[in-house]
Formats: structure tokens, sequence, C-alpha cells
């Protein structure tokens, strides 16, 4: 399924995008005209075609899915799906803990199974906040009922609060697919398309009968959607040197959804930026070095609550409340984790032919994990086994500069994540990455790019001697701008 969510999204961007839209990166995109292409529907048309179901409904399918997925997982032989009376009792006699599935379990599969849960209420006519609730009841209801192990805090905060980010973006996206008015294959392949990635939709548009309306009316808000795909070599060395470390090709995009600068008053997912990176075949794998995952990257930040200030000289001021979502994956590193926190931007005049666009967050990590060599020595309590990765709350650091030119672009990109562990080796660790960015226009909307990261990592343990790390990745890639 995970494959077929990311090759979709890529097909659905390459459908919708055309070749009319400027690059995030170019120099000459008129954030005005971008946002006269912002189409927002008339909310008495909407409530009149797609009215509000009763709160309960969008909690009675959370809990049905629950009870579908529990069934399957007790028929398919799972030991964790072994419930009853005793287990559940037990679970809420023990409270809250964590566990200890896999990194890719806990911070991707786990908040995808939430955008299910969010996207059952939202597509049944509920915005983002009531909607996460409902997420947020559905994950309880799994922790308490659906397992006999303990219900796990680091579940239920990526569950919910990962797995509205992820549905939310998943519901604007499906936006953009979503056409009433077409017929024939074209309408099968929307429907599909949309309810690919978004399963909770596609089960609300199946019952209610949306699936087959005819209407020429226009009811799904649309916001201008930007970026890059990109194609290209990717190393990943452990250390600063670039001839040790793991070759392959990936496949990368880079999604900015509507405009912030030009709005004054931002309400939850107006805006946000998505990244996704794929590695598609390893070149060569050095000695020591472990295969690249093909899953690699998949960032979201977008903004939950804004206001902008135009400045004399026309120039921008953006504040407001940031969310992230991370999960960053490969042969040396894990990093993964959602938070909440504040946010303050500045834009440079549209007229002036150099631009420069900054943000910067300051951010509470919810929950996070990374890697740990220390961490396997600490078993789970009630599991044989042990994890891989410190998983905690802390805090988080987002900062990006993006100054264009006529002939392309310089992205400046760094972020630093605090995990205070909970569950693995005590401690604290403090993670940073720098991203610096570099793309030449070399044909119309065509870019030739090159990409250098440097990873590093300090892990201070109360029981270990503290531990440095650090390691860079390099990319040149060719890629195009929509």
């Amino acid at each position: 399924m995970k494959k077929f969510i990311v090759f979709n999204l890529l097909f659905t961007i390459l459908f919708l995008s055309g070749s009319k839209a400027q690059s995030i990166y170019s120099s000459n995109a008129d954030s005005l005209i971008l946002a006269s292409r912002t189409y927002i529907p008339d909310q008495s048309l909407v409530k009149k075609y797609n009215p509000s179901s009763p709160l309960w409904l969008p909690i009675v399918e959370a809990i049905g899915l629950n009870l579908t997925l529990g069934s399957f997982n007790y028929l398919t032989g799972s030991e964790f799906a072994r419930i009853g009376p005793a287990t559940i009792k037990h679970n809420f006699e023990r409270g809250w803990s964590t566990d200890a599935d896999g990194f890719l379990t806990n911070m991707f599969a786990h908040p995808f199974h939430g955008s299910i849960y969010y996207n059952l209420a939202r597509s049944n006519g509920y915005n983002y906040w009531t909607s996460l609730a409902v997420g947020a009841i559905g994950s309880w209801q799994w922790e308490f009922f659906m397992e006999n192990e303990p219900p796990a805090w680091n579940d239920w905060i990526m569950t919910s609060y990962g797995g509205s980010m992820i549905g939310e973006i998943f519901y604007r996206f499906s936006n953009l697919i979503l056409d009433e008015s077409a017929t024939g294959g074209e309408r099968v392949w929307r429907e599909i398309g949309a309810g690919i990635f978004n399963p909770g939709r596609l089960f609300t548009r199946l019952v209610t009968g949306r699936t087959s309306r005819i209407t020429n009316e226009k009811l799904y808000e649309k916001r201008i959607l930007l970026g890059e795909i990109s194609l290209g070599g990717n190393n990943v060395a452990d250390g600063t040197k670039f001839k040790n470390g793991s070759k392959s090709m990936m496949l990368a995009m880079d999604v900015t959804y509507g405009t912030i600068f030009y709005e004054k008053k931002i309400k939850p997912f107006d805006f946000f930026r998505f990244n996704l990176a794929l590695n598609l075949f390893n070149i060569k794998i050095q000695d020591g070095m472990e295969k690249q995952p093909m899953f690699s990257v998949f960032r979201i930040y977008n903004i939950f609550y804004g206001k902008t200030k135009r400045l004399s000289d026309n120039s921008r001021l953006l504040w407001g409340i940031f969310g992230h979502y991370d999960f960053l994956n490969n042969s040396v590193y894990n990093v993964g984790g959602a938070s909440v926190g504040l946010g303050i931007g500045y834009k440079t005049p549209p007229k002036k032919s150099v631009q420069y666009v900054g943000i910067l967050n300051v951010a509470a990590l919810l929950m996070g994990g990374a890697n740990s060599d220390f961490a396997p020595e600490y078993k789970v309590e009630f599991l044989d086994s042990a994890r891989t990765y410190n998983m905690g709350p802390g805090g988080h650091i987002r900062m990006e500069n993006i100054i264009r030119f006529s002939f392309g672009s310089l992205y400046l990109g760094y972020s630093f994540w605090w995990i205070h562990t909970w569950d693995g080796a005590p401690g604290d660790e403090l993670i940073g990455m720098f991203r610096p960015q570099l793309r030449i226009r070399i044909y119309e909307n065509w870019y030739l790019g090159f990409e250098y990261l440097i990873y590093h990592r300090r892990g201070l343990y109360d029981n270990y001697e503290n531990k440095n790390m650090q390691n860079n990745e390099q990319r040149l890639f060719i890629g195009y701008g929509f």
C-alpha cells in the first residue's frame, strides 16, 4: 500500500500541474496572481450538497474500522490480537506505557492509520480540530480494547496528531483530483486516485452515493500547488568523507500548497510544505554500509493559525502557530517525530530581481525517535524484545531560507531535534541537520541541482559514555518545477 500511495501522489501532481505554474524557486512567480487561482466554495452550497453527518457516525465508523482490522489480525494469527475481557481489564489496570514496535511502524505506519480515522470525520463535514478529536478517540479505543499489549503513549500521539497532519494533506490532495462534473472513465480514475491515499474519504463517498453523483457545482476547496519533482544520484556516507557511502538513484518531490504571505488571516492547512524522497534502487553499497531503504523522507510542515502584515516597502511579515511531522530514514540515521510551536517569517517585495523568503519555527516535540547504539540494551518490560531507537518528547527548531534569482535559487535549511528518552538508553539525543541546495535553471522549468546534507548527533547518556556522530549526504539531480 505504501508504494501505491507514493506513486499515486506523483501521478496526481504531474496530472494536475501541467506547465502553467511557476516553480516555488522561480524569481518571477507572482504570489498575487497565484492567490487569484485559489477557489473557495460557497459554504451554503457545500452544506446543501455535502451536509455534515451526526458526530457519532464517524466515531462509530472508526470503531468499526478497528473491529475489522482486529478481526483480520486475529484470523491471521497475530499474537497481539488475542484479546478478551481479561486483556482489556489488564490494559486499564496497567495504564499508559510505550511499545517496542519498529521505527517505520511507530513513526509512519501509525500516523497513516490515524489519517484514515481523521478522514472518516473530515469527509463527513467536520473541520480539522473535530476530525483530530475523532482520530484520538479511534486510537484510544484501539490501544485499550484491540491489543493484549498495554496502551502506548507514543502510538496514541503519533496516530492521532501525526495522523491528522497526513490526513489533512491527503484530504487537500484529493480535493484537487475530485471533479463531480466528470463522467465515464475519467470519473472512475479520479475517484480511485483520490481514494488510494484517502480511503476514509472514499468509504464516505461510496456510502453517501457521491462517487456517482453528477453536478456542475464546484464543491471542493482548491489552492495553488507549486513545487518540483526531481531525479538524481544520491550518496549517504558515514562520517564526513564522500567516498565511503551507499549510492542510489533518488526520486524526490517538494510541494508547496497555498500562499501565506498574501492572506491576512490563515486557517489550519491553508498552507503546507510536503517533502518526499524515494531510493529507487541501490547503485553501489560500500563495505560496512547497509542497503538504502526505499522510503527515505516524508516531511510535512503546516500552519494552524497565522496573520500577516505588509510593511511600508511592500515586504511581508508572518507569525503564527505551525505544525511539523518528520520521518527521515536511511542506512545511517533514523529521525522521526511530531511537533507544534510558534513561527515567524519574512518575504521581500515581489518586484525585486532577487527575492528572499525566510521562516523560523520553535516547537515542542510531542513525540520523537532517533536510532541509538545503546537502545537495544533496554528490553521492553512486557515484551521479549528491544527497540533500536530512543523515543520520547523534547523540542524542535526548523529554519528555512530561500534566495531566488532569475537563473535559479539557493536554499539553506536547518532542523534540530532534542529528544529526551522515555524508552531506550536514558539520556538525551541532540540532532541537527543542515541542508543547503543550489538550483540552476537550464531550460524553462527544468533545473540542475546539487544538495549537500550534513547530519550530526550528540548522545548525552546517564549510563554510558557520551557519543558524537556525523555523516553527510550528497545529491546531484535534474528537476522540473511545476
